[in-house]
């Protein structure tokens, strides 16, 4: 008796997305398997032709073997997915690229059309920072500056890379009108114009028994090495008397790492291998005149850092100094003091044969001229030609009680040395030349 087997079941799935639950596969898997033999019929032509198929049909093609011949269609999308991937992340590592690449050409003034600070000049109270090109970078306008800033201020402005990070900062010596009451202030620009930090001059300081204001002028500004780092050197004069301050700050940060104090102002400065160790050191001319008096020329040597000089043993309210490596005064000649007239260095430099030249004044023109080796030993010396005649007139006028000897010329030709600032002004010091 023949046994007879009922047909399967059929059931009409109506779409792709039917077809391809059904399987158990994606839509995209079933669109593929189509190419591969997959009985899928269509009602209607072109785009929109309707999609169905019967579960009777797509059963007995399985089981022919179809969907184990379409394996790498299968895992073709994986592959796909993988190298696309791939593609999104070389496109943003070379994106990445290029916007570094073209920011440091921007901030390095390379792109047309970067503005890197490079020159300035001052309108009124308008701060004018120009490109290579004299293109302006940016501008800053300050309420008001002191009328006396050309006499008072050396380095108004420092354009430089003082922190060594590829960028270029700009540095203000501010100094406003009402010194007594704000005093004077270093300010520091990023390459943008936008204010980085500020950094206040000096500070409240007693010395003896005299108290001084924090009223400082800001006179000169050098980007320095200290232990292979850079650091700003400032030199800022009291607006008013004698202290003055030299300071290290940190160029990130303006905040001081350590400061000099000087018993009266600095007027020059100098950076040199004094002794070949392969370490500057710091040089200052000065005016050494604490307390009542007109006090002497002084000439300064301090390590870079300060710190790394010698120290003097602290006392309670100490005067200025202390750390030197050594320590100058210079003769103030009796001409200069019947005069009246402070002896404020005329002239300080290093020469060719690395001479230390400094210049002293006298009363009406010219001066006494010193040539000092590295140990700071007087060379030689010499008084202009009015030296000789300006005494002798103000011997014969009764303002000095005895005329110019070989005596007086020669202790006017000696430098006194200490291991720190003395007062310039007290009876010890006089001591070092008897006329």
């Amino acid at each position: 008796m023949a046994v007879l087997h009922e047909a399967p079941k059929r059931r009409v799935l109506q779409s792709w997305k039917e077809i391809a639950a059904h399987l158990g596969v994606t839509v995209r898997s079933v669109q593929r398997w189509e190419e591969a033999g997959l009985p899928v019929h269509r009602q209607g032509s072109g785009s929109k032709a309707r999609v169905f198929a019967y579960t009777d049909e797509l059963q007995e093609w399985l089981e022919a073997g179809g969907a184990a011949a379409t394996q790498p269609a299968e895992i073709a999308p994986v592959e796909d997915s993988r190298r696309r991937w791939r593609w999104y992340v070389s496109a943003a590592c070379v994106l990445l690229a290029l916007a570094t690449g073209l920011l440091i050409l921007r901030r390095t003034g390379i792109l047309p059309g970067a503005r890197v600070p490079h020159s300035w000049t001052m309108e009124g109270t308008r701060l004018k920072i120009f490109d290579a090109h004299d293109r302006l970078c940016w501008e800053k306008r300050f309420s008001s500056l002191a009328s006396s800033y050309e006499q008072l201020v050396k380095d108004r402005v420092l354009i430089a890379d003082i922190d060594n990070d590829g960028r270029i900062e700009v540095l203000f010596n501010l100094l406003p009108e009402n010194l007594a009451e704000t005093g004077g202030s270093l300010l520091c620009f990023e390459q943008s114009g936008k204010l980085r930090w500020e950094y206040h001059y000096g500070g409240t300081k007693t010395f003896g028994t005299r108290t001084f204001e924090p009223s400082y002028v800001g006179r000169f500004l050098r980007v320095v090495a200290v232990n292979g780092r850079p650091q700003i050197l400032t030199v800022a004069n009291h607006y008013l008397w004698y202290p003055a301050q030299v300071a290290l700050l940190d160029p990130i940060t303006g905040r001081m790492v350590e400061e000099y104090w000087h018993p009266g102002s600095i007027y020059y400065y100098a950076i040199r291998d004094l002794d070949h160790d392969g370490q500057q050191e710091l040089l200052l001319g000065a005016l050494n005149n604490p307390g009542e008096g007109l006090g002497h020329a002084a000439l300064v040597a301090l390590r870079i850092p300060f710190s790394a000089g010698p120290r003097k043993v602290s006392v309670p309210n100490p005067p200025p100094g202390g750390g030197e490596l050594a320590y100058v005064l210079f003769p103030l000649p009796d001409v200069a003091k019947v005069m009246g007239v402070l002896p404020i260095m005329a002239r300080f430099n290093i020469d060719a044969q690395q001479r230390i030249v400094v210049e002293t004044p006298l009363p009406e023109s010219g001066g006494m001229v010193y040539y000092l080796d590295r140990n700071f030993r007087v060379l030689e010396y010499h008084f202009s030609d009015n030296f000789s005649p300006l005494h002798n007139r103000f011997f014969r006028q009764g303002l000095l009680d005895h005329p110019l000897t070989d005596r007086e010329t020669a202790a006017l030709g000696r430098v006194a040395t200490f291991a720190t600032a003395p007062d310039g002004n007290s009876p010890a010091v006089q001591q070092f030349w008897k006329f």
